[in-house]
């Protein structure tokens, strides 16, 4: 087995490790898929599962995979965590380790172990310049997610909003639309930056020699 597959299948089990750890502490079953952060490892991990079984990379789907956990380590530690330091998610008997062990895993681990495969691995793969705009419609499809579930849920109800740039109740929609576009534009310049880092390593990837067929004798 070669060292690519031995990478993304320890990318998948760290993935698989961090929803279960997510999961297992959770009140309701049902709270952990609101997050964007359980949306995009599930995605990272059915698309590593797809691709260690088929063999086939498609720089769209591992462009948008890729994108999506890079939101979501950079918002949950610059947003929602103020730049703390990770490693005092570590578990230390102190707290509830398994959900600080997931934390670890689904916001850092992940998104670092699939920026390294974008910039590392397939960079014969050429992605357009026109496809970190397709990449944002998942985002956008969240946003109304997020909101109408919101809306439809009672106030005060637990976990109402799944983050706070989302809460209707303290911004107002016209607060949540101003945080909508700022990180809409964050979002693209990430694509933009993605497309562009993986373009500058490609320059590097050796073309594939070509098949020369063996002369009779």
């Amino acid at each position: 087995m070669d060292g690519t597959k031995v990478y993304r299948i320890l990318l998948v089990i760290a993935g698989l490790a961090g929803l279960v750890c997510t999961w297992w502490p959770a009140a309701s079953p049902l709270n952990p898929p609101i997050y964007f952060t359980v949306q995009s490892n599930i995605m990272l991990v059915a698309y590593y599962v797809w691709l260690l079984w088929r063999g086939a990379p498609s720089a769209l789907l591992k462009g948008a995979v890729t994108l999506f956990i890079s939101i979501t380590g950079l918002v949950y530690h610059f947003v929602l965590m103020h730049g703390a330091n990770p490693l005092g998610m570590l578990p230390d008997g102190r707290g509830d380790d398994v959900l600080d062990l997931g934390n670890l895993l689904l916001h850092y681990v992940t998104p670092i172990m699939a920026i390294v495969d974008w910039l590392v691995f397939d960079r014969a793969l050429r992605p357009a310049w026109s496809v970190p705009l397709a990449w944002l419609a998942y985002p956008a499809f969240y946003l109304v997610f997020a909101l109408t579930r919101g809306a439809l849920l009672d106030p005060g109800a637990e976990r109402r909003y799944p983050y706070p740039f989302l809460d209707v109740d303290k911004l107002g929609y016209d607060g949540v639309a101003l945080q909508a576009v700022f990180l809409t534009a964050f979002f693209a310049a990430l694509g933009y930056g993605l497309v562009a880092l993986h373009r500058l390593v490609s320059r590097t990837a050796r073309p594939a020699e070509p098949i020369v067929p063996a002369e009779s004798a």
